[in-house]
């Protein structure tokens, strides 16, 4: 077992917002911050095994062109590293499986390509598991490396973690972001679906598919929102956690939670209300428990048409777990199962954005726990999924440890294409109950 995330104050060590500050000033170059990242790669890569291609002469010669091109972009000098089912015209893009071994575009991904142009240095790609599917690769958590980073992002979840890399981008389809987030002890974001553009990102299930952000300051996700959206760069608000509105929602699955979890959201919910906000309990219509199962219908059928090329070209590669799992869920489900769950996923939104009117925020569960020992398993995605499946923005907070002394996180809910207002809350929150 080991612990790679102590803090070991060098440039890796800034968030994305202390390091743009840092450049503006002068006091930095996006060299010697690549520099830095890269140190510290070779120093624990080797443990955490969160890249799946970095090339450092490549990241250098990138933060040099920033440092010569001497503009003032949101992100100026910051080094990003992209999930490996993102497209790059400069790095191999494998999805997490041999079938794409040294496969290469001639572009790059929008949300890439923005922020390139936004001042920030392409950095390498971080590991997924395999297709953004449930089977792992070989990342490990740097907070115990016998233990889990969750996944699908879990290179990026690690990376981030690690101070390897100050920010990462992931994806997710269930829970892949935000789990692997609170795992590795990050702050994770899954922004309202469609805000960020996924031409260039793999396909999983279209329905559900989000682009989003690991990092670790929620400031530093408001940098790269605008980068990645090309919209002037707001601060945060300054927001009074006595105006707030929070639904504590234990959601269907609260017994799922293990012990401490359960008690960490209980003293977030005292402190936060303590602190002046209006904190009521909050249940989601009826129907949630059973919405997973017509997720199942609609991923799978969705999954198995993305996957078609793979599964008949190159079944031997893919793995027990995806043909067993989603790829198998969809070709059960006929067209007609397809769209009625599709409707009944569609009639649950509106019925959830209605229970929310009048609510700033929910607070719920970031996992059900510490990350799990082994790395065989990512992870329960209960308390993510309903979230991504009803579009609404998320974002995990670290909270502290458990029990082994893993990561735990809390999750906040914002209103759907709200995602400013949610970020600007979930800073005062954080800074109110000191998570």
């Amino acid at each position: 077992m080991a612990n790679v995330c102590r803090t070991v104050g060098t440039d890796a060590d800034l968030t994305a917002s202390e390091a743009v500050a840092k450049i503006a000033r002068g006091d930095l170059t996006a060299e010697a911050l690549t520099r830095a990242c890269l140190d510290r790669i070779a120093e624990i890569e080797d443990q955490v095994h969160a890249f799946a291609f970095v090339d450092p002469d490549l990241a250098i010669s990138n933060a040099q062109a920033v440092d010569k091109a001497g503009d003032r972009g949101v992100i100026r000098g910051v080094p990003f590293a992209m999930k490996d089912i993102i497209d790059t015209a400069d790095m191999p893009t494998g999805h997490g499986s041999s079938i794409y071994t040294g496969h290469r575009v001639a572009w790059d991904a929008p949300c890439v390509a923005a922020c390139r142009a936004a001042g920030g240095v392409s950095f390498g790609k971080t590991v997924t598991t395999e297709f953004a599917h449930r089977h792992p690769n070989e990342t490990r958590n740097p907070h115990n490396t016998d233990h889990t980073p969750g996944g699908s992002s879990s290179g990026s979840a690690a990376a981030v973690g690690a101070h390897m890399v100050p920010v990462a981008f992931g994806t997710q389809t269930t829970g892949s972001i935000i789990r692997p987030a609170a795992f590795c002890g990050t702050v994770g974001y899954k922004p309202s679906y469609g805000d960020f553009c996924t031409t260039g990102v793999r396909d999983n299930v279209p329905s559900f598919d989000t682009l989003g952000l690991i990092a670790r300051s929620v400031d530093d996700l408001a940098l790269f929102r605008a980068a990645v959206m090309a919209l002037p760069h707001e601060p945060l608000d300054a927001v009074d956690v006595s105006a707030l509105r929070i639904g504590f929602c234990r959601t269907a699955f609260w017994d799922k939670a293990d012990a401490a979890t359960q008690a960490l959201l209980e003293r977030t919910a005292d402190a936060v209300s303590a602190a002046g906000a209006a904190v009521t309990d909050f249940d989601l219509p009826d129907g949630e428990a059973t919405l997973p199962d017509e997720v199942v219908n609609v991923s799978g059928f969705e999954f198995s048409r993305v996957m078609t090329h793979e599964r008949m070209a190159h079944k031997d590669q893919l793995s027990a777990d995806l043909l067993d799992g989603r790829v198998a869920d969809g070709l059960r489900c006929s067209y007609d199962q397809y769209r009625a769950s599709e409707a009944v996923i569609r009639d649950y939104r509106q019925r959830a954005y209605a229970a929310m009117d009048g609510v700033d925020l929910l607070l719920t569960p970031s996992a059900a726990g510490e990350a799990p020992e082994g790395i065989a398993w990512t992870g329960d995605a209960s308390f993510n999924n309903v979230w991504t499946t009803i579009h609404l923005p998320a974002l995990t907070l670290p909270a502290g440890a458990g029990p082994t002394g893993l990561p735990l996180g809390v999750q906040l809910i914002g209103q759907l294409h709200r995602d400013h207002r949610m970020l600007s809350a979930a800073k005062a929150v954080q800074a109110a109950v000191l998570l």
